[in-house]
């Protein structure tokens, strides 16, 4: 079982402008929820609204599924997952700012990040999870992206947008600090010259 592969899933994303359709998809089941429920507020439960977020989501993404012949539906359990060209495996995820969801832990929900398992009766698929982030209040959304994760370990993310997968954030590089070799070399002599100062003394 392959750990997923950032260059892969991204190219799998830009075939077809599937990154721009999927992230339509779950802004639409997004706003689509908002305008269905005005008075989610009174809710007492934040799960409630969650699960209705997440079927009108899956409503739109099953849209996009049905007009991609390099995509299937696959249900299992309670939930669905979108296999893309018989490689990767996304998974649609509510999930906090730090990119961590949370699942009843199911054997098979515990699973899902040990990629030296097979699930779901397909072997060596890249599964990833296609997160939306809303913010505190579950007003908006503020962040839309794939997330991978090995054994809980956060690995890597592509954030979505109308154009598909967004470039990466490029980090500039930590400047090297010269290292004086010259005063390395006097303090070791000095050190040194101490030990045998000291076992003169003694």
């Amino acid at each position: 079982m392959p750990v997923p592969l950032e260059d892969h899933v991204r190219q799998v994303l830009l075939e077809n402008q599937r990154g721009a359709k999927l992230y339509a998809a779950v802004s639409e089941g997004w706003d689509r929820a908002i305008r269905k429920y005005p008075e989610r507020d009174r809710w007492r439960r934040k799960s409630t609204f969650r699960a209705v977020v997440w079927e009108e989501m899956t409503d739109e993404v099953a849209v996009v599924v049905a007009a991609d012949t390099g995509l299937k539906w696959l249900p299992h359990q309670d939930t669905v997952s979108i296999i893309a060209e018989d490689e990767v495996l996304f998974r649609l995820k509510h999930a906090d700012i730090a990119l961590a969801t949370s699942s009843y832990p199911t054997e098979e929900a515990q699973a899902f990040d040990d990629h030296d398992r097979d699930l779901y009766g397909y072997q060596d698929l890249q599964r990833v999870r296609l997160c939306y982030v809303p913010d505190k209040f579950e007003g908006k959304l503020i962040w839309t992206g794939v997330a991978a994760h090995l054994r809980g370990m956060f690995l890597w993310n592509i954030e979505l947008g109308e154009v598909g997968a967004l470039a990466p954030i490029e980090r500039l590089p930590l400047q090297e600090q010269g290292l004086d070799v010259t005063k390395i070399a006097r303090l070791r002599r000095d050190r040194e010259g101490g030990v045998e100062d000291n076992k003169d003394a003694g």
